[in-house]
C-alpha cells in the first residue's frame, strides 16, 4: 500500500513523513481556496533538495491555467502534479507534452455518485485519480471522510491507479483500505496533533495502512 503525506511545509514535516516510511510527499502551492500548510514553489524546491531517494515530490495545486501549472512544476522541481481543481482533460495532454517526465494525478471530489462519471471523464488523461473530499471553501484538507462505497465503485472500474484521500486517520485508514481497495492512501490533517504533523501519528498511519490488507506474498 503506497502512502502519501500531504501539506509538507517544513523540513521537520518532511523528516516526520520520511521517518514514517512514506512513498510520496505533497507540497501545497498555488492555492485559490482555503488551505493550510501551503508554501511557494521556491520553498518546495529547497526542501526537495534534501529529499531522500525513492520518495516522490508532488505539487498539489488549485491552479487551473495550463501555463501556470507547467511553471509551478518547473519552479518547484516536483515530478508529480496533483490537480485539485477543474481542468479540461485536453489541457492535461498539453501539460504532458511540455513535461514528459511528470506523472499527473487528477483529483475527483466524491460528493455524490456523479463522482463515478467524473472519474471516467478524466481517466484517459490522468496517470492516476485521487479521491478527495471538498467543501464550498476547501478543495482538500477538510479532515472529512466521504462515502467509501462510491470510492470503492470507482476503484473497481478504473483502468488507472486510484488513491484514496479525505478525512483519513490512523484510526480509520485500515477500514477505508479494506472497503475501497485503493492503490494508495493520502493523509494531511489526520496525522496532526495540536496543528502540527506528529511523528507518532505519522508512524501509526503508515503502519495501519500497510497492514490493512494481507501480504500478497504470504501463505495461509
Amino acid at each position: 500500500m503506497r502512502v502519501k503525506f500531504c501539506g509538507t511545509a517544513s523540513l521537520a514535516d518532511m523528516r516526520c513523513a520520511t521517518d514514517a516510511g512514506c512513498d510520496a510527499l505533497g507540497f501545497i502551492m498555488g492555492v485559490t481556496h482555503q488551505s493550510s500548510d501551503f508554501i511557494t514553489p521556491t520553498e518546495a524546491a529547497k526542501m526537495i533538495r534534501h529529499l531522500p531517494p525513492f520518495i516522490e515530490p508532488v505539487a498539489v495545486t488549485h491552479l487551473q491555467e495550463t501555463e501556470d501549472l507547467i511553471t509551478l512544476v518547473r519552479d518547484s522541481h516536483c515530478t508529480t502534479l496533483q490537480i485539485q481543481n477543474t481542468i479540461k482533460p485536453s489541457e492535461m495532454d498539453v501539460i504532458r507534452d511540455a513535461l514528459p517526465y511528470v506523472t499527473i494525478l487528477k483529483a475527483v471530489h466524491v460528493t455524490d455518485e456523479s463522482a463515478i462519471k467524473m472519474g471516467k471523464h478524466y481517466e484517459p488523461y490522468a496517470d492516476a485519480l485521487i479521491l478527495d473530499t471538498r467543501t464550498a471553501e476547501k478543495l482538500g484538507g477538510t479532515g472529512i471522510p466521504h462515502d467509501w462505497d462510491i470510492s470503492a465503485a470507482i476503484v473497481a472500474n478504473s483502468a488507472v491507479p486510484v488513491i484514496l484521500a479525505g478525512g483519513l486517520t490512523p484510526e480509520n485508514v485500515s477500514e477505508a483500505i479494506r472497503k475501497v481497495r485503493p492503490y494508495g492512501v493520502d493523509v494531511h490533517t489526520g496525522v496532526k496533533k495540536n496543528g502540527v504533523r506528529n511523528p507518532e501519528r505519522a508512524r501509526a498511519f503508515a503502519r495501519e495502512a500497510r497492514n490493512a490488507l494481507p501480504d500478497p506474498g504470504s501463505r495461509g
